[in-house]
């Protein structure tokens, strides 16, 4: 009998590339299906924090029942200080009108409801824009205690999200059409919002990292997608003259401050979609981690990616949550838990989670199907 790794131990220990008791996992969530999971789970409705991406933060009561290992905590660069999910609309501190929109009857999401730089002609105009300070995008006040009490008083590896949206920040300041064709059409003013947004990021993860980097295990950047489901958004050779050195230049500051911190303190970068001909450009510019691994997206095959870059890069999530978990049986989701361990974690180097967050409609029965999997056929032993 091996020893019995703390949560804690147990992500560290995957994340540098070596095999712990099990395979570490996380839940992913959006609020409304969270609250499907503790209605039928019996238990109080009370995450401890919301944000507006439609993130619901579990419990610490709901995450040991399923045997989670990494619990979030908020430093989120988009939820405006006093952010209440039940508000309709409000406008983030970079000042784009954020609105509630309705997928069902339970099912709901912010998306961006203005544009404020669209139809912008020159660079001066980018610079002439009421950009947030950096004390204006994290509450100190806020994370430095919870995360203190959660480091002292639990075993969970804990993490955060802030910085990066240095390549999506264009999308919501001038909209996402506009905003393609200026990558094209008016270079100098796309990269110009990326070296401004980079600029402020970059001070927001030192502040951030100054105050709790020494208790977080990893850290996550905000998203920055260049796949869809059918390949890549942009052209790759775009991403690699372009987008990539600004990345490697945020990542690299990100880990350098993180490191000061905790020498052991992984960065995890998020970009959805079918993002295989970027994997090696993200190992090179110092991404740690990558999420959310959507098997489903053309090119991920997961056997291929784990095979190819499994000893450089570490993965998050996997595991179908578009047909799958939402459509499959309890025992279609345990095959899948079983499958994407064997290609992306045979030797560490993965933490098991969805491909997306889980969304409302997902059966409560596959849910708990997920995480009994993990327990299953995660054991290295």
């Amino acid at each position: 009998m091996g020893k019995t790794y703390s949560r804690r131990e147990r992500v560290e220990t995957a994340l540098n590339h070596q095999t712990p008791d099990r395979c570490p996992c996380d839940l992913t969530i959006s609020p409304p299906a969270y609250q499907e999971l503790c209605s039928y789970m019996g238990m109080a409705f009370e995450p401890y924090w919301w944000d507006s991406f439609n993130h619901a933060f579990p419990s610490p009561e709901m995450l040991e029942k399923l045997h989670v290992d990494v619990m979030h905590i908020p430093a989120y660069a988009f939820v405006p200080k006093g952010f209440d999910i039940h508000r309709d609309e409000f406008t983030d501190a970079w000042g784009v009108a954020r609105k509630k929109i309705w997928d069902s009857e339970t099912d709901f999401m912010y998306i961006n409801a203005s544009t404020p730089l669209a139809g912008i002609q020159d660079v001066e105009e980018v610079y002439a824009y009421h950009w947030p300070d950096p004390e204006e995008l994290y509450d100190p006040d806020l994370a430095v205690p919870l995360v203190k009490s959660l480091y002292r008083d639990t075993d969970f590896a804990l993490t955060t999200q802030f910085g990066g949206h240095l390549f999506e920040m264009g999308q919501f300041l001038l909209g996402f059409e506009d905003y393609l064709a200026y990558l094209y059409t008016e270079p100098e003013i796309a990269e110009a919002i990326m070296d401004k947004t980079r600029e402020i990021q970059m001070k927001v993860e030192t502040l951030v990292l100054q105050t709790i980097g020494k208790y977080l295990t990893y850290v996550r950047t905000c998203g920055e997608d260049v796949g869809t489901q059918n390949g890549p958004l942009i052209s790759p050779d775009y991403y690699a003259a372009v987008v990539k050195p600004r990345h490697q230049a945020e990542w690299t500051h990100m880990k350098s401050e993180f490191r000061k911190q905790n020498p052991q303190g992984k960065v995890a970068v998020h970009t959805c979609g079918g993002v295989y001909p970027f994997i090696q450009h993200f190992v090179d510019a110092g991404a740690d981690i990558l999420n959310p691994v959507q098997p489903t997206a053309a090119g991920m095959d997961t056997a291929r990616i784990g095979r190819e870059f499994g000893d450089r890069i570490c993965f998050h999530g996997g595991v179908d949550s578009v047909n799958v978990l939402m459509n499959g049986t309890t025992e279609e989701v345990k095959r899948e838990v079983k499958k994407r361990i064997e290609d992306l974690g045979a030797h560490g180097g993965y933490i098991c989670a969805p491909s997306h967050n889980i969304q409302s409609g997902v059966p409560c029965e596959n849910v708990i199907a997920l995480y009994e999997a993990v327990q299953e056929y995660g054991s290295y032993r």
